[in-house]
């Protein structure tokens, strides 16, 4: 099994996957030691974005796991495929880069016949609301009649519609607005933009930034623990916020800047270095960019860990079509507000073992993989829905 290969003196184990940290990664182009066989196990990563010195053997599954976004309620499904034909000849090819090689499929070669030629294109399966906002800032009136090449369900389109109307960026004529002018310029998600449009209301636009810098960096910040890592030392809480994730990503942010070695402080609290620095580059480009096309003279800050509820109600009216409530019967689970969707919190979450469970929270997104999962959430009050998005909550009647 996995223990004893991992235990064996003639074999070295090395995983390669996104999430690990880039010193673990580094790992797998290295040689093994004399008389040692190196044995990678690999996600899509291996496949074409990397060239690992020293395979002579691949052995391809035949699956990939990919993110489909729902075209009609937005959940993203983490949905185990068969691979495609041309993914197989990638895979394959990864043993004949530097000499000879061998490729070995587990599966028959009908099954191969049978595969698509080709993996569905990112528009197929995503959420299209950045991309119908920036059709519209090209000027295309009609995206439903747009000839786009590959065509994505008529469903997704509608629903970046809506939702780009309700955070203003479209009218009710699908027309854009000047809200939506300003949130095309950020490379960011429109809500990510929203959020930060929101935060200069709020005054915490710098603490805004860093969150969404974060959330722009698409690989996690708390990165994956070795087994050797688990056995060394318990996690530190240290960078950890009770209130959310959201504040966990600032609170780590905020440590790893004043850090004098930046390296040795993500080793001991278990964060990503790599991506920290991608997302460090990602909040000057944003802070730029606030600056030379929003007219946003100075980068506002709410004064610390004291004063971070004010982040969570900004938060909470940037993304406000992200949120959720406990439900009363079932206290692990939560419904959507505005979907309605039934999801439990992310075990990885900083809410996950608290008791009693928030009431309310947003999340970042809503995925599918063995049940729903709210994934980066933050405890807010109930109360504040009604208070900052009247128009989309309406308040609470009062006990007689």
């Amino acid at each position: 099994d996995g223990a004893a290969l991992a235990s064996a003196d003639d074999y070295v184990v090395r995983p390669i996957f996104a999430a690990l940290p880039f010193d673990e990664q580094q790992l797998v182009f290295e040689r093994p030691p004399p008389g040692c066989r190196k044995v990678v196990l690999a996600t899509n990563i291996a496949e074409t974005s990397i060239t690992i010195p020293g395979i002579r053997y691949v052995i391809d599954s035949g699956f990939i796991k990919l993110k489909i976004c729902h075209p009609q309620t937005g959940v993203e499904v983490l949905k185990l495929v068969e691979t495609s034909q041309a993914s197989a000849r990638q895979r394959a090819g990864r043993a004949g880069r530097e000499a000879p090689g061998e490729a070995y499929r587990l599966y028959v070669e009908s099954e191969h016949a049978r595969m698509p030629a080709q993996t569905p294109a990112e528009i197929l399966r995503c959420e299209l609301a950045s991309v119908y906002l920036q059709l519209k800032t090209l000027g295309i009136q009609k995206i439903l009649a747009f000839p786009l090449v590959d065509r994505p369900p008529q469903d997704a389109l509608v629903k970046a519609a809506h939702f780009l109307c309700r955070i203003g960026a479209l009218d009710k004529s699908d027309a854009l607005t000047d809200v939506g002018k300003k949130l095309a310029v950020l490379p960011v998600h429109p809500m990510y933009a929203y959020c930060l449009l929101i935060s200069v209301e709020f005054d915490c636009t710098a603490e805004m930034l860093s969150i969404v810098a974060l959330l722009s960096a698409e690989t996690p910040i708390f990165a994956a623990p070795s087994r050797r890592q688990k056995e060394a030392a318990p996690k530190s809480k240290s960078v950890v916020h009770d209130d959310g994730d959201h504040l966990s990503l600032l609170s780590a942010y905020a440590q790893w800047k004043k850090a004098g070695n930046k390296q040795a402080f993500c080793r001991q609290h278990g964060l990503n270095a790599a991506a920290l620095d991608r997302a460090a580059t990602i909040r000057t480009q944003l802070k730029d960019l606030m600056m030379q096309s929003w007219g946003v003279r100075q980068i506002a800050s709410c004064g610390g860990p004291k004063n971070w509820h004010v982040v969570r109600r900004a938060l909470l009216k940037g993304c406000f079509t992200q949120t959720a409530r406990r439900d009363e019967v079932n206290q692990n689970a939560y419904q959507t507000l505005l979907t309605r969707q039934v999801a439990k919190l992310h075990p990885q979450s900083v809410l996950f073992r608290k008791r009693p469970p928030p009431a309310c929270v947003v999340y970042a997104e809503l995925v599918t993989t063995t049940r729903n999962y709210l994934r980066t959430a933050t405890e807010v009050d109930p109360a504040w829905l009604a208070e900052l998005c009247p128009q989309h909550f309406a308040a609470a009647p009062r006990a007689s």
